[in-house]
């Protein structure tokens, strides 16, 4: 497709060049909007799906229209300010033919380029890639790809840096709204502006550099801006255009949830201050017999803490899987603390033969120190912009500390190793035995929620979503793993609600209940939600002090003026806790996955 690409249009490029006018005249137009037909005509007979269909309300409609009409919108804005500030100048004579020209001409710009290139690189290729590479990863290599066939058309490199920033801001936008035809209008309209800008006389006075960065950058942001707008107005996951079916149901294998022995986040901070071995062991049953479930990955930084626990699992007949976390830590911090509880799971292993497994971390590149530098404000920050502008380099630091990590377990466990990656890790699978994935619906993976199952299950490998889940407020099933941040840290003690979130339970019970209807229609062999307490984030009245709705537990813990204390077994199930024990409970047949 790519070479199909590349050779009609540099060949229609060249052969527009001997004609009058060249590019950019008339007749050569039209050659070029001619190959670019072609072009289109290939990718729709080969891919129609990728276009997906077209909008059938007024509603959908206007989203789709959502980001020309912003473009539109913004460039107005912008040029205006610069011509009543006095910082641009335009030829006012020429506003008729300009009109003309973005009439006649852009129409033949779009065919030319903004309608194969978009076919072909937002469209195939970011939807082939993506069944392979994490979604960041996928958008960097389709805009990389995008500079390198625009530099052999144009037969120049001039403007590749250009080419590759344009791939990424229209990637992630279709990757956003899991919608080409936005993307192809929103082509559309940066042509039309461009030539009728042009065709004007339009061009800044006074401090072009910062101007053009307004004018281009700046609507960019707002088409972002009102997509998010749009996306926090219809939260809910869209399929990816060209998915296959889903596979018939069958139950899962492993039926899991999270169970946290205790974390700190934060100095001063714990999330089950008092160990209480009775509290641990009721809760495990309430695990086992009222959520039916038949597996339970015990995480938390304390080795003793998590033998104790996963004792008492193995007692209740579940399948016990050991993540030791130490947040923040550095490198040599996390091996240490992962061998001694590797040691833990294989006396496990010995005394219960084919019930332990051991997941070696979560998310290192962003929860530890030592891929990326800096605390976690700046690996965040860093994450979002190595990520998008070079993923090999993400993947190959986060992959250089698993295989320290597996080297570790390896010596001194001989069971089954997986680990929790976040989507935007480009993991190595093949030192470990099964693939783990923290599959939460957000901004990045709702348009192909299902692609990223499969793109895990290509590995060959057994498929565990190892947190999947979300918070309990109107709006939490789009933030993912991301939901907690609407709660304010600064003050340990008194922890607040930022903005204004409405508690709703059902939000999450329901997102629970959409997530399982994919694990057990696509190729995953167990899942586990996240998870069933977050003892320290305690419930209250006060929508501003309701640290629950912003916690992942599925039972709720007791308001601070309660004078008890989730240590002490004190809860109160939430809607996601039944909704959770009538799934786990359903009697849907396993499959041999």
């Amino acid at each position: 497709m790519l070479a199909a690409f590349t050779v009609l249009a540099a060949g229609a490029a060249v052969l527009a060049g001997h004609l009058p006018g060249g590019d950019d005249g008339v007749p050569g137009l039209a050659v070029r909007a001619g190959a670019g037909v072609v072009v289109a005509a290939i990718v729709l007979w080969a891919g129609s799906r990728f276009l997906g269909r077209a909008p059938a309300t007024a509603r959908a409609g206007f989203a789709v229209a959502a980001p020309a009409l912003v473009w539109f919108a913004a460039i107005t804005l912008v040029a205006g300010a610069a011509l009543l500030s006095g910082s641009a100048e335009l030829d006012r004579a020429a506003l008729g033919s300009a009109a003309v020209a973005a009439l006649t001409v852009a129409p033949l710009l779009v065919l030319a380029a903004a309608l194969p290139e978009e076919l072909v690189f937002r469209g195939y290729v970011q939807h082939v890639l993506g069944r392979h590479l994490a979604p960041m990863s996928t958008i960097a290599a389709q805009a990389a790809l995008f500079a390198v066939c625009t530099g052999l058309v144009t037969r120049s490199a001039a403007g590749l840096t250009g080419a590759f920033l344009t791939g990424v801001f229209l990637g992630y936008l279709r990757q956003f709204t899991g919608d080409l035809w936005g993307v192809l209008g929103l082509r559309a309209a940066m042509t039309v502006s461009t030539v009728f800008l042009g065709a004007a006389g339009f061009v800044f006075t006074r401090a072009p550099a910062v101007w053009n960065l307004a004018l281009g950058v700046g609507a960019a942001l707002c088409v972002l801006l009102v997509a998010v707008l749009l996306h926090r107005r219809n939260p809910r996951p869209v399929s990816e255009p060209g998915d296959a079916a889903p596979r018939p149901r069958t139950g899962l294998n492993q039926k899991g949830i999270l169970y946290d022995v205790g974390s700190s986040y934060l100095p001063g901070q714990h999330s089950r201050a008092r160990w209480r071995p009775d509290v641990v062991r009721e809760e495990l049953r309430v695990i086992r017999e009222d959520l039916h479930c038949t597996a339970v990955c015990l995480f938390g930084e304390s080795p003793q803490r998590l033998e104790e626990a996963a004792r008492a699992a193995l007692d209740q007949g579940l399948y016990v899987w050991l993540q030791p976390r130490r947040f923040d830590a550095p490198v040599p911090r996390v091996l240490d603390n992962l061998a001694e509880v590797a040691g833990i799971a294989q006396r496990l292993r010995e005394e219960h033969p084919d019930r332990v497994g051991l997941n070696v971390g979560c998310e290192i590149s962003l929860l530890h120190r030592g891929v990326l530098p800096g605390g976690l404000g700046a690996r965040t920050v860093g994450l979002a912009v190595v990520s998008a502008i070079f993923p090999p380099y993400l993947g190959r630091r986060t992959n250089r500390v698993l295989r320290r990590m597996v080297a570790v377990a390896r010596e001194r466990f001989d069971g089954p190793l997986t680990y929790g990656a976040g989507t935007w890790e480009s993991v190595d699978w093949r030192p470990f035995d099964v693939v783990g994935v923290n599959h939460y619906t957000d901004v990045m993976t709702r348009s192909g929620y299902r692609q990223g199952l499969r793109r895990a299950a290509s590995h060959g490998k057994p498929v565990l979503v190892t947190e999947f889940g979300c918070c309990s407020y109107d709006g939490a099933q789009a933030k993912g793993g991301s939901g907690a941040d609407i709660m304010d840290w600064r003050d340990l003690d008194d922890r607040r609600i930022k903005g204004s979130h409405v508690r709703d339970e059902q939000v999450q019970a329901d997102h629970i209940e959409y997530q399982l209807d994919v694990f057990e229609t696509e190729d995953v062999d167990g899942a586990f939600l996240c998870m069933f307490i977050e003892g320290d984030c305690r419930w209250s009245p006060d929508p501003t002090r309701d640290q629950d709705m912003a916690s992942f537990g599925i039972v709720r813990p007791p308001s601070r003026e309660s004078g008890l204390d989730a240590d002490d077994g004190h809860w109160e199930p939430k809607a996601a806790f039944h909704a959770l024990a009538r799934r786990y409970g359903a009697d849907v047949p396993a499959g041999s996955r």
